[in-house]
């Protein structure tokens, strides 16, 4: 098969789809429905939220109920295919990945160690033994060779990243718990990449998924499933993490926000994912629930990404201008409604090697008017495209439209639905870009991004910062690689990452086992319960 572009050579590809930046920020093919907050004003206080879940040691038993965004008709028992919140809340506790990340990095799961030889040009898994299938049948190699094949295979509507990494074709078994793999370029910290890739272990043999059929390694087992409805869950008491607390777990598919709320308020859910800012600044709904946020470490950053094949955009003194001319306090209160803080202009808050250290950049409108009459850009006309992927960000560019037009420029907004949002048609035919992004690896986030031509930012200096952060197999020489890649970026990248927003939800005060992973907008629920 053919393979694609090397991501670590942040070489843009004009193949790629809507899709695969939806992969990026984490999002599903459809998103829920908020409230737009245009014209909201705001004091910049906020109703107190929990930090986490409930603490208190979770009694065995009972149904937890738990709303999330879903994608309708369209989410699909196959992990490769689906993307929606309740997608992947699914699939994180039916599946196991090889790793997963917390607190920022990848931790074990299915395999316990990823090895490479000293050119990395071989990947060597030792995979965790004394694991079985929901069906009682033991966990293998095999099952992971069939995985990558699986995941690589073109007909899957979006074969696997790993392909640009690995050979996955030429994976292969070495007794019931070793799988070697041959990397297609040097990859110095393979756990890091596998954790990012989504990458949820099928069994040998698997080709088709049903209600019925399907069985995974995961600490619960699919008893019944309803597209865009609902998905039932029991406990699988032999699971190799040990069991969980609830006897039954249902993911209730709500695509609007509001909705999700008022399933809690009226008893039909436990808890609700993703709620809306404007909710959580009334404060809890009713008695003995909680506005909980994730924390500071799992907050998204909002921004924009300057599309750099327009002329505007390319201009490094337009990309200064507005980095320094955009009032970020003023986003951060109109948005946020204070769950939130102003951001320094780059994406991967929260993940390792994070440069923490960036300052948030002082605004200064007067250069910012200099600056853009030097490029001869004042009077140009720039346009700012945005869909509501998230609570808030129709909104954060409306009001980005309106600074802009402050500094000189003809800023003009083009808001679109979320089936339209990241068409890469109207992506290139824009100057700027909303886009909201968690806390990911730095690998997913610098070098996904650099695979769609009106994200990236081709840099010879960041270039090489990545492909070396990606390569090499020294831990010093990672995060001096990294620190590198994202001076540029904030000196004269692309990115105007203006705020970083609290994720918040809605629980009842005895819900507890919330466990954030990959996202807070779909945790992991291998532990949860309540507590009394």
């Amino acid at each position: 098969m053919s393979r694609p572009q090397s991501p670590a050579g942040l070489s843009p590809s004009c193949g790629v789809t809507r899709r695969g930046v939806l992969a990026l920020l984490g999002l599903g093919t459809a998103a829920a429905t908020v409230p737009l907050l245009s014209g909201c004003a705001s004091d910049g206080t906020a109703a107190p939220t929990v930090t986490g879940a409930a603490t208190g040691e979770p009694r065995r038993g009972g149904t937890v109920r738990l709303a999330f965004a879903g994608a309708g008709a369209a989410e699909s028992l196959d992990p490769a295919v689906g993307t929606s919140p309740c997608d992947l809340a699914r699939y994180s506790v039916v599946f196991d990945t090889l790793f997963f990340f917390a607190d920022g990095e990848a931790k074990p799961a299915l395999a316990t160690a990823a090895e490479v030889d000293s050119k990395a040009k071989r990947c060597t898994l030792t995979l965790r033994q004394g694991v079985t299938w929901h069906d009682g049948t033991p966990f293998t190699a095999a099952d992971v060779v069939h995985t990558f094949k699986y995941r690589a295979s073109p007909d899957r509507p979006s074969p696997s990243e790993l392909s640009a990494y690995f050979d996955l074709d030429s994976a292969r078994a070495e007794g019931d718990h070793t799988v070697v793999v041959p990397t297609v370029q040097p990859v110095g910290d393979p756990a890091t990449l596998l954790a990012g890739a989504g990458l949820y272990v099928i069994k040998n043999g698997t080709s088709s998924f049903s209600a019925a059929g399907t069985v995974g390694t995961g600490p619960y087992r699919l008893t019944a499933f309803k597209a865009g409805v609902e998905t039932r869950l029991r406990r699988n008491d032999g699971y190799w993490d040990g069991r969980g607390y609830a006897d039954q777990v249902v993911l209730l598919s709500v695509d609007e926000a509001q909705a999700r709320v008022n399933a809690v308020k009226a008893g039909q859910a436990d808890y609700a994912s993703d709620i809306a800012y404007t909710t959580a600044k009334a404060g809890p709904p009713g008695a003995g629930l909680q506005i909980r946020d994730a924390g500071d470490g799992l907050r998204t950053t909002y921004g924009f990404v300057l599309n750099v094949t327009r002329a505007l955009s390319a201009d490094p003194r337009v990309r200064q201008a507005i980095k320094l001319g955009i009032d970020r306090e003023a986003l951060v209160k109109a948005v946020f409604l204070g769950y939130g803080r102003p951001a320094n202009d780059l994406f991967g808050a929260g993940a390792k090697y994070y440069l923490g250290d960036v300052a948030v950049p002082a605004r200064d409108v007067a250069k910012a008017k200099r600056l853009l009459k030097a490029a001869g850009a004042t009077g140009k006309h720039f346009v700012v495209r945005t869909a509501e992927y998230e609570t808030g960000l129709n909104a954060s560019a409306e009001l980005f439209v309106e600074q802009l037009r402050g500094l000189g420029l003809d800023a003009e907004l083009v808001k679109v639905s979320t089936t339209e949002g990241y068409d890469p048609a109207g992506m290139k035919a824009c100057d700027a870009i909303a886009f909201p992004l968690g806390p990911v690896s730095l690998a997913l986030t610098y070098t996904r991004s650099a695979a769609f031509e009106t994200l990236a930012f081709p840099d010879k200096e960041l270039k090489a910062a990545v492909a070396t952060a990606i390569s090499t197999t020294s831990d010093t020489a990672r995060a001096a690689a990294w620190t590198k890649a994202q001076r540029v970026m904030a000196d004269r990248g692309n990115w105007v990452a203006w705020g970083r927003g609290d994720v918040l939800s809605l629980s009842k005060d005895t819900l507890t086992g919330i466990v954030n992973r990959d996202s807070p907008k779909y945790p992991w629920l291998g532990r949860v319960g309540f507590t009394a």
